[in-house]
């Protein structure tokens, strides 16, 4: 049997996040030292960092974010917002993967918050695993109620009729409820609602966890030993310029070593110098940074909250108004796992005191047990052990 070819395909938007083709690293990795054939479809700045770890890319369309600054209510709002809703783009992205799949041959296909790998899936008969979570369900209220513009909806169902596919009255139905697996990287307790629908397996959580090169994070002498603080926080709640004046506002000559990742943001052209105990990257590897931290600020994204939990850290939020982020700030909230703030409140003063107490809690132990849970958990094994089934099950049709 020749080894299975499984085409990855990671949330496309190069708007600042890379939560989703960091993740999706780590599944190619796993798949090929299991002796399997990968690669993925993407574009951009994001296509170059996959190809900086040595994997085959296919080229896709970049999608622009449609530069509104209005609140993410909803999954619609987010397919909208980063530009995936667009007529055109959707077209193209359609097309660049039926011709990626066409080249490759793959399988079984991985795919994440990508409503054009719904479509490409069904037209080439490739069945697909993707990223299940709450948030992005239907069903979830915010979904019921901003369940997408007229004009998006139109212009997806006229791709689908395309290609003889059933049209939707919702985008949220595009992420993955077409999927042929649908898998939620979290623990039950975090999504409840999803667990009761009894839709999708739980995998605890899919992450790029090994080590690579170093992200060359020294320090002046006057601040070696300090604890380090790890602040990430992606798009939409506070820009990149402003909130690279606040951090160096906050912990300018403070007691920390602060290491802030900017995440390809696209606002932001060039990353500012760093200070004595500040730092500012485009990337920096999650296995790099996490054992050493102390802290983690982040903006509520499901893979840096499961890999904060998955290393027992404490952390502060900042979700601002994102539909996905807000739910599971507040999920982890009410565990007792982290600090949640609105945006008003990342000014020095309040986070200067949210960070001591963060720091200085009594909810290690509590920590501590959602970390171990976790690391029970076959985690990204499992994601590619279901990738791997489904592909054998599938033969390319030439």
């Amino acid at each position: 049997m020749s080894p299975p070819r499984i085409m990855l395909l990671p949330s496309p938007p190069s708007s600042g996040s890379v939560g989703s083709v960091s993740k999706t690293l780590g599944i190619a990795k796993v798949l090929q030292s299991q002796g399997c054939t990968v690669s993925f479809v993407i574009g951009g700045k994001l296509a170059d960092f996959v190809r900086a770890n040595g994997f085959q890319v296919y080229d896709y369309p970049i999608p622009l974010p449609s530069g509104n600054s209005g609140d993410v209510r909803s999954a619609a709002d987010y397919v909208e917002w980063t530009g995936m809703a667009e007529s055109g783009f959707i077209r193209q992205a359609v097309e660049a993967e039926l011709k990626a799949i066409q080249a490759f041959k793959p399988n079984a296909i991985f795919a994440e918050s990508r409503p054009s790998a719904s479509i490409s899936a069904a037209v080439a008969q490739i069945p697909a695993l993707m990223i299940a979570s709450w948030p992005s369900h239907p069903a979830f209220p915010a979904n019921l109620q901003y369940p997408g513009s007229a004009k998006a909806i139109a212009a997806f169902n006229e791709v689908l009729a395309d290609y003889s596919l059933d049209s939707v009255s919702n985008l949220a139905e595009l992420l993955f409820s077409r999927a042929t697996i649908k898998m939620a990287p979290t623990l039950p307790e975090l999504e409840p609602e999803l667990a009761a629908l009894k839709e999708c397996d739980f995998a605890g959580y899919i992450l790029d966890l090994e080590a690579r090169q170093s992200s060359n994070l020294q320090w002046h002498p006057d601040w070696q030993g300090k604890p380090l603080i790890f602040i990430y926080l992606s798009v939409s709640a506070i820009p990149p310029l402003i909130y690279i004046e606040l951090v160096k506002e906050i912990f300018d000559k403070q007691p920390y070593r602060v290491a802030c990742l900017c995440g390809f943001h696209y606002e932001l052209k060039v990353l500012p110098d760093h200070t004595d105990n500040i730092q500012f990257h485009w990337f920096i590897p999650a296995a790099e940074i996490m054992p050493e931290a102390a802290l983690v600020i982040f903006h509520g994204g499901q893979d840096t909250m499961l890999t904060t939990m998955l290393h027992g850290l404490p952390s502060i939020t900042v979700p601002g108004q994102h539909f996905e982020r807000d739910y599971n700030c507040t999920q982890l909230q009410n565990l007792g796992l982290t600090y949640k703030l609105p945006v008003q409140a990342f000014r020095p003063s309040r986070i200067r005191k949210i960070v001591e107490t963060a720091l200085n809690d009594n909810l290690a132990e509590l920590r501590g047990h959602y970390r171990s849970k976790l690391r029970t958990l076959s985690g990204t094994e499992n994601c590619c052990a279901a990738l791997i089934a489904l592909a054998q099950k599938n033969s390319w049709q030439v």
